[in-house]
C-alpha cells in the first residue's frame, strides 16, 4: 500500500470574507484522513508562492489558529493575481512547480479560487501527471462576483451581497433624513466586473423599505443615459430623492466599459482593473438637475468585512474546503464541486463535483428573469433568490474596540531547491 501523499493548498484572485474558512475546512478535513493525506502545506501568495517555495506547514496550526483563520478576513495565506504563461511560452513555469510538487512529495493540489483559477489548477496537474508525477487536482470554489457557472451561487457572494445591501440601507435612511434640504441623489458602485449579481443584491433593500425610489443598474444591461435621467427625475420630483447602485462593469450600446480606473500590462495579458461609475453618474446628476449628489465606492470592503459575514455563506464556504478534500477522497480528480440546491425554503444544499475545464470556460449573468423590463429595478424572483444567501450572523471578537483581526504568522518551510522569481 502506497504511503500517504502530501498536500498543497492555495488561495487565489480576489479574497472573499469567508475564503479562510474554506482553507480551515481543507485543513480540518485533512488532519481526519492520516491514511490518506500525510503533511498539509500552505502555499504563501497562491501560484507564486508554489514557485517560489514559500509554504508554510499546517501541521504548526492548534486548534485555536484554527478557529482564529475561520473568522480572519483578507487571504489568510496571500492570495494572488498571477496567470501561468502557456506551457508553450514558459515550460520552465511548469518544470519548477513539478521540481517544488517532488521535492515535497506533493500529491494533492487543492486550489481555492475563480473561474480563472480552475484553469491554472487543471493545467498543472495535467503538467504533472504527463511528467511521471501524479498530482490530484481539485478546486474549492470562492469569488463575490458569484459568477462561477453551474453552481446555485458562489462561496463569498453571500456575505459581500449582505454587506452591500446593509450598507445601502443605510446609506438611504442617511439620505431620506436629508434629502428636503440637501442631497437628492445617492449612487453606490457594486463590484462584479461583467456581472451584476452584487449589484443586484442592493435591491434587497426593498425588504425594508418597499417604496424606496431605487435605481439598478446591472452590468447586463446596456446604458441608456435618456431613460436613466428620466428615472432619476420621476423619482426626485414624486419622491424628493433617489438612491441607486451601478454596476462597475456598466457598458455602453457597443459593448465599451463606461469607467475604466487603470489597465495593468504585463509580460503577457493587460488586466482592466474597472471603477468610477458611480462618480460619472452622480456628476451627471448633479450637472442635469443642478443638484446635490453623493456617490460611494465600497471597493475592498464588501470583499472584507468580517464584521457581515452571512452565516449561510460561511457554511458554504468551510464546507467547501471540505467538499473538495472529499472529492479526492472519492477518488475524483479535475473536478470542483458546486453548490447544488436540494430544499429552497428553508435553503439547504449539497455538494456536486463538475469538470474544471468545463466551468473554466463558463460566465454565470444575472438572468432576465431576476431584472424588471427596463433593466432598472429587481424582480421579486431576485429577491428570493438572494435573501437565503445572506441570512444569519457570526458574532466578531473585538479587542479595544476593533476586530481582533492581526494577520495571522505563519512560519516558513526551509527552502530545498535552489532560489526562483516568478515574473508577473
Amino acid at each position: 500500500m502506497s504511503h500517504p501523499k502530501n498536500v498543497i493548498y492555495a488561495q487565489a484572485g480576489g479574497v472573499t470574507a469567508v475564503i479562510n474558512a474554506s482553507a480551515a475546512g481543507v485543513i480540518e478535513m485533512t488532519r481526519r484522513h492520516p491514511e490518506k493525506f500525510g503533511k498539509t502545506y500552505a502555499a504563501i501568495n497562491g501560484i507564486v508562492g508554489v514557485l517560489e517555495e514559500r509554504m508554510t506547514d499546517t501541521s504548526q496550526f492548534d486548534d485555536m489558529m484554527l478557529e482564529r483563520l475561520k473568522s480572519q478576513p483578507g487571504a489568510a495565506f496571500q492570495a494572488c493575481r498571477f496567470d501561468l504563461d502557456t506551457i508553450e511560452e514558459n515550460p520552465a513555469q511548469y518544470q519548477r512547480v513539478l521540481e517544488v510538487f517532488r521535492a515535497y512529495d506533493i500529491g494533492y493540489f487543492f486550489y481555492n479560487g475563480g473561474n480563472g483559477s480552475m484553469l491554472t489548477a487543471q493545467k498543472v496537474a495535467d503538467y504533472c501527471s504527463d511528467h511521471g508525477h501524479p498530482v490530484t487536482c481539485i478546486g474549492v470554489a470562492k469569488t463575490i462576483d458569484n459568477d462561477l457557472a453551474l453552481s446555485h451561487c458562489s462561496p463569498g457572494f453571500g456575505s459581500a451581497a449582505k454587506y452591500i445591501a446593509t450598507s445601502l440601507l443605510e446609506a438611504s435612511m442617511d439620505l431620506f433624513s436629508m434629502h428636503n434640504t440637501s442631497t437628492k441623489f445617492f449612487v453606490l458602485e457594486a463590484m462584479g466586473r461583467n456581472t451584476g449579481w452584487l449589484t443586484i443584491a442592493g435591491g434587497l433593500i426593498k425588504t425594508v423599505l418597499p417604496d424606496i425610489p431605487l435605481i439598478v443598474l446591472p452590468a447586463e444591461r446596456a446604458f441608456n443615459q435618456t431613460a436613466f435621467l428620466e428615472r432619476v427625475k420621476t423619482l426626485i420630483d414624486t419622491q424628493g430623492y433617489c438612491v441607486c447602485i451601478v454596476s462597475e462593469g456598466l457598458t455602453d450600446n457597443n459593448g465599451h466599459y463606461i469607467s475604466i480606473e487603470n489597465i495593468e500590462h504585463t509580460h503577457n495579458n493587460d488586466y482592466t482593473q474597472l471603477g468610477g461609475i458611480a462618480h460619472s453618474l452622480s456628476n451627471l446628476v448633479a450637472n442635469t438637475f443642478n443638484c446635490k449628489t453623493h456617490s460611494a465606492v465600497p471597493d475592498y470592503l464588501q470583499r472584507s468585512a468580517s464584521h457581515m459575514v452571512s452565516e449561510t455563506d460561511w457554511q458554504m464556504a468551510y464546507r467547501a474546503g471540505k467538499a473538495s478534500v472529499q472529492a479526492a477522497l472519492d477518488g475524483h480528480h479535475g473536478v470542483l464541486p458546486t453548490i447544488e440546491i436540494i430544499h429552497q425554503m428553508p435553503l439547504s444544499w449539497r455538494y456536486q463535483n463538475i469538470d474544471l475545464y468545463q466551468v473554466a470556460e463558463l460566465e454565470k449573468r444575472v438572468p432576465d428573469a431576476f431584472l424588471t423590463e427596463d433593466g432598472m429595478d429587481v424582480t421579486q424572483a431576485a429577491i428570493d433568490y438572494l435573501q437565503p444567501l445572506i441570512k444569519g450572523e457570526r458574532p466578531v471578537k473585538f479587542q479595544n474596540g476593533l476586530p481582533d483581526i492581526a494577520p495571522i504568522e505563519f512560519a516558513l518551510v526551509l527552502p530545498m531547491l535552489s532560489a526562483y522569481k516568478a515574473i508577473k
